[in-house]
C-alpha cells in the first residue's frame, strides 16, 4: 500500500487514551483562563480610577501594572496549552476511529485464516491476525500453526491479502495522525509554558501561605462559590500528583490514607461477603461515613458510590481472589506451557486484571487510579495497590475516584453532583461495569441492576 503499513501494536496504546478526558483537561485550563480575566477587571479599575498621592503611590502603582502584566502573561500561557490540547482530543478522536476500523477488519482477517490452521503454541496465540497471515502466506514461518506445513492458503489469499492491507492501512492512519497531532500539542505546550513568567525562590523553602494566613483562608471560602475556582461536575480542587514512578507509595494513594486515617475503620468481611440484601445494607450501613467522605473527594453523588457498593460486595470471598491471582502469576511466564488467559473458568485471565477488594476492581485499573504505571510496576508497587484494595476503606475511596474518570469522560461530566439524572446515574453504573464497553448488554444488564437496587442503598445510606 502506497500509504503506509502499520500493526496493531503500533498503536494499541489508543485503547487506553480518552478524548474526553482530553477535552476536560482544555477545560480545566480554560477555567484558569476566565479566573484570571475575571481577576484583571477589578485589578484595572484599581490602577485607572483610584486617584492619590503619597509617599508610597508610585510604588503601589507599580506593582499594580506589574500584577496586571503577570495575569496576562498567565492568562496569555493558559489560553496556548488549552487550545494546543482540544486540537489534540479531536485528532485522538480521528486516530481511534480509524484504529477501531482496523480492529473489525483485523477480527475479519482472523476469522477467514483460522478456517486453515489453528495456532498451537504460545508465540502464535499471542501473534496479532496479521503477524499471523504474514506467517502463513511465507516460504518457511515461525509461528506454528497446525499442519502448518500441508495447509493450502491459496484460495484465500486474495482476500487475506486485502483485509491485511485494509487493517494496517488504517492502524498506519492511525499513527500518523496521532503521532502528528501529539507533536503539535507537545510544541503548543511548550510555548504555552514560555509564556508563563518564571518565579524564582532561591533556596527558600516553599510555605503554603495561605493556609496559615486567617484572612486568606477567609477569601478562599468566600470565593469557593465563585464557579471559575474549579471545574463545573468536579470534585473540590486538590493538589497535583505526579506519576509515581519508582515511588513504592504514591502520592495519591498517601493522601488517600492521611484521608482514611480521620475516619472510623471501615467494616468487611474477607471470607464471607453478604450474601443477601439485608448483608448489604448492613455493610453500607456501617461504612457510610468512608462512603460519603470518598464520594465528597471526588465530586460525586454518595448514593452513586452507594449503589455500586450494592452491586459489588456480593462477590467471591477474599481468599478466592488471592488465590485466583497466585495461580494466574504462576503461568504467567515465558517457561509456562498455558498462558493465564487460557486457564479453565474464572480462573483464566491476565494477572493485572484480577479484582480485589469488597468494591471488586482489578489491579491494573487501581494502579492507574493510584497514579503507578500499570506497565511498568514493580513488584513492591504491585503489592501496594493489593494491600490498598483488600482494605475496605481505601478500597472505597479507589472506586469512588474511579468513578469520577468514568464521569469525566462521559457527556455529562460537567454536570454537579446533585444534579445527575437516574438516567446519567445509570449509564455510569454501565461504565463502571463495562469501560469502553459500557454499551455491551452485559453492562447495559449491570446498570439496569445498579438502579433496581439503588432504593435500597440510598436507605442505607441515611
Amino acid at each position: 500500500m502506497s500509504g503506509g503499513i502499520s500493526h496493531r501494536k503500533d498503536v494499541e496504546f489508543l485503547e487506553g487514551c480518552s478524548p474526553p478526558l482530553v477535552e476536560r483537561n482544555a477545560d480545566e485550563f480554560k477555567r484558569l483562563r476566565d479566573l484570571l480575566a475575571a481577576a484583571d477587571e477589578p485589578a484595572e479599575r484599581a490602577e485607572t480610577r483610584t486617584r492619590w498621592k503619597s509617599e508610597g503611590s508610585a510604588r503601589y502603582e507599580s506593582r499594580l501594572a506589574e500584577a496586571r502584566k503577570l495575569l496576562a502573561r498567565l492568562a496569555e500561557g493558559y489560553a496556548k496549552a488549552e487550545s494546543s490540547l482540544r486540537a489534540y482530543a479531536y485528532a485522538l478522536a480521528t486516530a481511534k476511529a480509524h484504529y477501531a476500523n482496523g480492529r473489525a477488519t483485523e477480527r475479519a482477517l482472523a476469522d477467514l485464516i483460522h478456517t486453515k490452521g489453528v495456532p498451537i503454541t504460545r508465540t502464535a496465540q499471542e501473534a496479532e491476525p496479521m503477524r499471523q497471515w504474514e506467517d502463513m502466506r511465507a516460504t518457511t514461518g515461525v509461528l506454528d500453526f497446525l499442519a502448518e506445513l500441508t495447509m493450502d492458503v491459496d484460495d484465500i489469499r486474495d482476500e487475506a491479502n486485502r483485509l491485511h492491507d485494509a487493517a494496517g492501512g488504517d492502524f498506519h492512519l492511525a499513527k500518523t495522525t496521532e503521532r502528528t497531532a501529539r507533536d503539535l500539542c507537545v510544541h503548543g505546550l511548550k510555548q504555552a509554558y514560555d509564556l508563563l513568567p518564571e518565579f524564582r525562590t532561591g533556596f527558600v523553602q516553599r510555605v503554603d501561605i495561605a493556609p496559615a494566613v486567617a484572612a486568606l483562608r477567609q477569601e478562599a471560602a468566600e470565593a469557593a462559590a465563585n464557579p471559575l475556582t474549579r471545574l463545573s461536575g468536579g470534585g473540590p480542587k486538590q493538589d497535583y500528583y505526579p506519576t509515581a514512578g519508582n515511588e513504592i507509595v504514591s502520592p495519591a494513594l498517601r493522601d488517600i490514607r492521611l484521608q482514611v486515617a480521620n475516619l472510623p475503620g471501615a467494616k468487611d468481611s474477607y471470607w464471607n461477603p453478604p450474601s443477601n440484601a439485608e448483608e448489604r445494607a448492613a455493610w453500607i450501613r456501617a461504612n457510610k461515613e468512608v462512603i460519603n467522605a470518598a464520594a465528597r473527594n471526588s465530586g460525586l453523588p454518595p448514593d452513586m458510590v452507594a449503589g455500586i457498593a450494592w452491586q459489588e460486595i456480593g462477590g467471591q470471598p477474599g481468599i478466592l481472589d488471592d488465590l485466583t491471582d497466585t495461580i494466574r502469576e504462576s503461568f504467567d511466564g515465558p517457561l509456562s506451557p498455558l498462558s493465564p488467559e487460557n486457564l479453565p473458568g474464572r480462573l483464566g485471565g491476565d494477572p493485572d486484571h484480577t479484582s480485589f477488594g469488597p468494591i471488586a476492581i482489578q489491579i491494573r485499573r487501581g494502579a492507574e487510579v493510584l497514579g503507578y504505571d500499570p506497565d511498568d510496576l514493580t513488584d513492591q508497587q504491585r503489592s501496594m495497590v493489593e494491600e490498598a484494595l483488600q482494605d475496605p476503606a481505601q478500597n472505597i475511596f479507589i472506586a469512588s475516584e474511579y468513578l469520577a474518570q468514568l464521569k469525566a469522560e462521559s457527556p455529562f461530566a460537567g454536570v454537579p453532583a446533585e444534579e445527575m439524572t437516574p438516567e446519567q446515574y445509570q449509564e455510569l453504573a454501565a461504565r463502571y461495569n463495562g469501560g469502553p464497553g459500557w454499551r455491551s448488554d452485559d453492562a447495559q444488564a449491570y446498570g439496569r441492576g445498579f438502579t433496581n437496587h439503588l432504593d435500597e442503598a440510598r436507605n442505607a445510606l441515611r
